[in-house]
């Protein structure tokens, strides 16, 4: 399972990042399993040393055009908000990022992957990069609440919650390898630009209805062709890729304006207040009003319409 390395996840981050996390647990009192949030400025990329750690990452907000190379090639795929990857112990990942990034990152030592594996889940883990996980995704808020809370650590629980999450990516990479195909007819196409040109495009029209026929359209497929092909170079269906940015497109403006929540709806192309609020709560975990709050760190007055 890769090659020994003295280096934890924690160290080898900082050192790559050349920051530290905002939050980080107790260590000792997890039992060696570390969490972290990390926030940072623009920066091009950083690579990551070779460390003993299973790494767990969660892309939470930032630039999407975060791509990875694990001892070979540049990943075809986009990391963005939402999504997830996982790193074996003893790899090496460089990333380029081209912009702010915030993510979350969790650090299982590589005895405890021993201590999981059962007779048919052996072997060294994949390198999986940018896909979704809603299990990962929950199991990562659960440990982060965990980490914020100023209460002695409830080691069962978060020693559940660890071990339930490695399972479910040890058992996922038992049958599953990376393999991201490209949006264009053919796999040396300049898919890359094709995809940097759409994405842009996207962000661009956030706030108009964009039809999944348009999109094919725009790159020269067939709908059911580009939609199989988003969904493995990006990880997520473009649908659901437009929720996404509509939500990161919403979380700037409740930072950074005063508008109401319906005209935020709005500019960010949902439909009503109503649907916007459940997408909002079903990415984030939070409603709108409780994002704006805890971001400005006062309570504000929605000019808008009622409650969300």
């Amino acid at each position: 399972m890769g090659k020994t390395s003295a280096l934890r996840a924690l160290d080898a981050f900082s050192e790559g990042l050349r920051a530290v996390p905002v939050l980080t647990n107790d260590v000792d009192a997890w039992g060696g399993v570390c969490v972290c949030d990390w926030n940072l400025p623009w920066l091009a990329g950083f690579a990551l040393q070779e460390n003993d750690d299973f790494v767990i990452a969660y892309h939470s907000a930032g630039s999407r055009r975060v791509r990875a190379a694990c001892n070979g090639p540049w990943s075809d795929a986009r990391s963005m908000p939402g999504l997830i990857s996982v790193i074996p112990p003893g790899k090496k990942v460089e990333y380029r990022v081209e912009g702010k990034v915030c993510f979350s990152s969790l650090h299982v030592p590589r005895r405890w992957l021993d201590g999981v594996a059962t007779s048919t889940l052996v072997g060294e883990p994949d390198f999986r990069f940018a896909f979704e996980d809603e299990f990962v995704r929950s199991c990562m808020k659960i440990l982060l609440n965990e980490a914020r809370a100023a209460r002695t650590c409830n080691f069962p629980y978060v020693h559940a919650v660890t071990r339930a999450m490695v399972l479910h990516l040890m058992s996922a990479s038992c049958s599953e390898r990376l393999a991201r195909p490209s949006l264009g007819v053919s796999p040396d196409s300049d898919s890359g630009v094709k995809l940097d040109a759409l994405l842009d495009l996207i962000d661009a029209r956030l706030g108009e209805p964009l039809r999944l026929n348009d999109l094919a359209e725009h790159v020269g497929v067939s709908r059911a062709h580009f939609a199989r092909r988003f969904r493995a170079l990006t990880g997520v269906s473009p649908h659901h890729y437009l929720i996404l940015r509509r939500v990161e497109k919403a979380k700037q403006l409740l930072r950074e304006t005063s508008a109401s929540m319906v005209q935020i709806a709005l500019d960010v192309g949902f439909s009503n207040q109503s649907h916007f609020t459940q997408m909002f709560h079903a990415t984030t975990g939070q409603t709108p009003s409780q994002y704006r709050r805890a971001e400005q760190g006062v309570a504000v007055r929605d000019p808008g319409a009622g409650a969300d």
